[in-house]
C-alpha cells in the first residue's frame, strides 16, 4: 500500500514538475523518506537518479522546440558535474539529520525565490554581454556542488543565473537549465553510489510515475497561467520545508537524531 501511495505522490510530483518546471526533487525527497521511510542518504541518492531520467526527457523536449542555448549549456555542464560529484561523495560524511535539515533549508530558500520571482515577460535580454567564462564558472560550480551535497536539481536558481550571468532568453534558459539538472545529478548521483546502495527496481518504479507525471504536466501546464500559479504552489513548498526544518533541528538539538 505504501508503495502505491508513493507511485501516485510520485505521479502528482512529476505533474508539478511539468507545469510549474521546478520542485522535482523538492516533492520527492519527502516522498521517500516519510512515505517509503527510506534512509535519507538513499533518498537525496534515488532524487537525483530520477533526475537524471526526468530532466532528460523535460531536456528532450526543449530541445525539439529550439529552446536550449547548447554552448552555454554545454559549457555549465562541464564544470558543475565534476562539482556534483564531489558534492555526492562529501554527503557521505555527513550526518542524515544534518543533510536533511540542509535540504529543508534549501526547500524554504526555493519557495521563497519562487513566490518573489518576476513573471516571465520581465525577463528579456537587456544587451549585457555574457560574463566572462571563469566568473559564471565559479557559479556552476557552487551550484553543482549544491545538487550533490543535498540532491536538488537547483532549477530555481539555474534559470535567473542563465538569464542574468549568460544574457540567455528566458525560454532558452529554461530548457537549458533541464539538460544542465540532468548531468549534473549524474555526477550527484555517481557521487553518492560510491558510499550508498539503491534499490533499483523500487527506483526505477517511482520514476516511471515521476517520468509519466511530468508528461503529463508538460501537456496541461501548456494552456495555464503557471506564472499566476506558482506562488500558489511556492506556498505548499515553504509550508513543507518549514516543516521540515522545525522537526529536524527539534531532533538534532533532542539528540534523537545523533
Amino acid at each position: 500500500m505504501e508503495l502505491v501511495i508513493a507511485g501516485v505522490l510520485a505521479l502528482v510530483a512529476g505533474i508539478a514538475f511539468g507545469v510549474f518546471g521546478a520542485g522535482g526533487s523538492i516533492l520527492l525527497v519527502p516522498i521517500l523518506i516519510y512515505v517509503l521511510h527510506l534512509p535519507v542518504k538513499v533518498a537525496l541518492g534515488m532524487a537525483l537518479l530520477i533526475l537524471v531520467m526526468t530532466g532528460s526527457l523535460a531536456a528532450l523536449a526543449h530541445a525539439r522546440s529550439g529552446n536550449i542555448h547548447w554552448r552555454v549549456g554545454g559549457q555549465w555542464a562541464v564544470i558543475s558535474v565534476g562539482c556534483a560529484y564531489v558534492g555526492g561523495r562529501v554527503a557521505g560524511f555527513i550526518h542524515p539529520a544534518v543533510l536533511l535539515t540542509m535540504f529543508a533549508v534549501v526547500v524554504v530558500v526555493a519557495s521563497t525565490a519562487m513566490i518573489r520571482r518576476r513573471p516571465p515577460e520581465a525577463y528579456r535580454e537587456q544587451g549585457r554581454p555574457e560574463l566572462p567564462f571563469w566568473k559564471f564558472g565559479l557559479v556552476g560550480a557552487a551550484l553543482g556542488l549544491l545538487t550533490g551535497v543535498i540532491g536538488v536539481g537547483g532549477g530555481f536558481l539555474l534559470v535567473p543565473a542563465l538569464v542574468l550571468l549568460c544574457n540567455v532568453d528566458v525560454k532558452k534558459a529554461i530548457g537549458t537549465s533541464l539538460l544542465i539538472i540532468a548531468v549534473n545529478s549524474v555526477g550527484g548521483f555517481l557521487g553518492f553510489a560510491a558510499h550508498t546502495t539503491f534499490p533499483m527496481a523500487l527506483t526505477g518504479t517511482i520514476a516511471a510515475c515521476n517520468a509519466v507525471g511530468s508528461l503529463i504536466g508538460e501537456r496541461i501546464g501548456k494552456p495555464l497561467p503557471s506564472h499566476r500559479l506558482r506562488p500558489a504552489f511556492a506556498v505548499f513548498l515553504l509550508v513543507v520545508g518549514t516543516v521540515m526544518v522545525i522537526q529536524n533541528l527539534i531532533d538534532i538539538m533532542s539528540g534523537r537524531a545523533m
